[in-house]
């Protein structure tokens, strides 16, 4: 039987063996990745920013920060009512982009400088997303999961339009985060330095935004059972991730929270709240795992029994609204009429409602991926990275339950077991070519890992069913733009003396980015105020409108024939502002501006 030393000298071997091929292989799928997105950012260029709002959005912040805003103040004073509102990104994203706009500018003019970082910056994140694919199937399945793990993060890229020039979002660092988060969570000799890294990656993901919080909160957890199961083995390995993840936590809140809100809690940002959560966690594993790690698994379960407790405390104590949905205190007009409509905000029953086709595209894959996990763990396979991996990937597939933005989390890290699988079973087709069976089984596995597979069967079978069902197709939408978040709709609009402008959510940030004027309204859940009081206008008596209108100082509304919002809500409320103000009856408080250039728009001047 071969000695656990004897094991690990092997295995340290032959990584340092496998480094440079390692390292030639994440590169070679880092370059065509590249290529493939340039390609399809080229075929479909229409702006040099991503079609998501929220692109923009990133974009009129960092103006704002180049152009002298505090790097601690994160107001976006042109949204929401007079005064503004608190964003809540991070600034970590808006550096690196910022740095390459004022690189660029050294030799371009102010918009091909924007126009080269954010073409530049997204394609930059390809490397760190690949490397963590590339280094977690590695630590997994060796040298044969290394390529099947790259192919398949190839074509979770590919179908991401995160990675694609203009995606300026921080979804895309997110991703990049958590993949290196796991690929450091899995190394078979626990060293010190891995774990550490991992802690500082744990805490950087709760910087950048509190999507990833509940992963955060498994791996973390995770880390302190697997310790507190094996003891002395993962001492310093449980060491090394607390005091990174409690001391980056701490570096991070102090790099970017202005004293004035040291003491404020928030959910959706690394506020004191969660500070407290990763000092307490990650400070006390820490401890707990230099003092009784040779004590004994009664002494370490107790200890991590005392850790939890305290931890439970804190979270009452300090940031009890954090427990639940940070959205459920939005006003329920808000979250009936707004967040109801947002696509990647719905739970699952929406889903099978609206698109029953995506259901595997969202869903399969993570499902496929964790009972390959638990089958691993049940035959004694690395357990413990497997059981590592299981609670990543289910609670980034029960958030997607929830919101089904948290699919994209899901069918990452499942990637990694899947990259094993389809290994183990490709390996023994080969070893089995006269084997149909074999064959069989190594094919469906491979599709049953890509999303995009699971996509394109689910729309073929509807195209199917609707087709014996008599259903004729849906006709597809014009691929133009929305006449207000156009430049050049937007154009004449710039001209006007600045004021606030009441319109559809969508269009604030493009009105933002491309005009001088602010706005009452967008898809942000801090502007709480701005967006109940837009949708009370919006669909509410003109006279009531009105006195709104005046309260909030809006100077102008834009009414936005062409956005869904506004075809929604003048269905929905056919006797609303909107609804009347679109069949042209003006009230007497405002007064039309010849300044639309396009038929589509229609702006009015409020009179006071």
């Amino acid at each position: 039987m071969t000695s656990p030393k004897l094991l690990e000298s092997f295995r340290t071997d032959d990584e340092r063996a496998g480094a440079g091929w390692l390292l030639r292989m994440i590169l070679l799928f880092t370059f065509l990745g590249v290529a493939a997105q340039i390609g399809s950012h080229l075929s479909t260029y229409k702006d040099y920013v991503g079609p998501d709002p929220d692109d923009v959005m990133r974009l009129v912040e960092v103006r704002d920060w180049l152009g002298g805003q505090s790097w601690f103040d994160l107001h976006q004073y042109r949204m929401g009512p007079p005064g503004g509102m608190l964003m809540h990104w991070s600034r970590f994203v808006d550096a690196p982009i910022g740095g390459l706009i004022l690189l660029f500018g050294l030799f371009m003019s102010p918009e091909m400088a924007e126009a080269a970082a954010a073409f530049v910056w997204p394609l930059v994140l390809i490397l760190p997303l690949m490397a963590g694919v590339g280094l977690g199937s590695y630590r997994l399945g060796g040298k044969p999961a290394v390529v099947i793990g790259l192919v398949l993060g190839s074509m979770f890229l590919f179908t991401m339009m995160r990675f694609r020039p203009g995606g300026l979002d921080h979804h895309n660092v997110q991703l990049a985060v958590v993949a290196l988060l796991a690929a450091f969570l899995l190394d078979p000799l626990a060293r010190a330095w891995s774990f550490a890294v991992a802690g500082g990656l744990a805490a950087f993901a709760l910087a950048i935004g509190a999507e990833t919080t509940p992963l955060v909160a498994v791996a973390a957890t995770g880390v302190a059972i697997i310790w507190a199961v094996r003891g002395q083995d993962h001492r310093r390995a449980a060491i090394a991730f607390g005091l990174a993840f409690a001391g980056f936590a701490a570096v991070f809140f102090f790099a970017t929270t202005p004293k004035a809100l040291w003491s404020r809690v928030t959910c959706d940002t690394l506020s004191i709240g969660f500070l407290s959560l990763a000092v307490i966690g990650g400070g006390g594993l820490a401890a707990a795992a230099a003092f009784t790690s040779q004590r004994g698994p009664l002494w370490r379960w107790g200890s991590l029994a005392v850790l939890a407790a305290l931890a439970g405390v804190a979270a009452l104590l300090v940031a009890p609204e954090c427990l639940g949905n940070p959205l459920s205190s939005l006003d329920p007009m808000v979250q009936n009429l707004w967040l109801g409509g947002i696509s990647e905000a719905q739970p699952i029953g929406k889903q099978f409602e609206v698109s029953p086709d995506a259901i595997g595209s969202i869903y399969g894959v993570g499902l496929i991926a964790l009972g390959v996990a638990l089958f691993r763990i049940l035959r004694g396979e690395q357990v413990l990275a497997y059981s590592l991996l299981a609670g990543m990937i289910a609670i980034s597939w029960i958030v997607s339950a929830i919101q089904v933005r948290g699919m994209i989390f899901t069918n990452l890290l499942s990637a990694l077991p899947l990259s094993v699988i389809v290994a183990d079973l490709r390996a023994h087709y080969l070893a089995h070519r006269n084997e149909p069976k074999a064959a069989i089984a190594f094919i469906l596995a491979a599709l049953a890992s890509v999303p995009s597979a699971w996509a394109f069967s689910g729309a073929a079978v509807t195209i199917a069913v609707n087709k014996v069902a008599g259903v004729p197709p849906e006709e597809k939408e014009d691929e133009d733009k929305p006449a207000c978040i156009r430049k050049d709709s937007l154009a004449e609009v710039s001209k006007l003396p600045p004021g606030r402008i009441l319109t559809a959510f969508n269009a604030g940030p493009a009105i933002l980015r491309f005009t001088p004027h602010a706005v009452l309204t967008g898809n942000y859940h801090r502007n709480a105020k701005g967006l109940l009081d837009g949708l009370k206008m919006a669909t509410s008596d003109p006279a009531i409108a009105a006195a709104l209108m005046e309260e909030d100082k809006v100077g102008y509304v834009l009414l936005c024939m062409d956005d869904p919002q506004v075809e929604a809500l003048k269905e929905k409320f056919p006797n609303g502002f909107w609804a009347r103000l679109a069949r042209g009856e003006i009230p007497e408080f405002l007064e039309p501006v010849d300044a639309a250039g396009d038929p589509r728009m229609k702006i009015f001047r409020v009179i006071r």
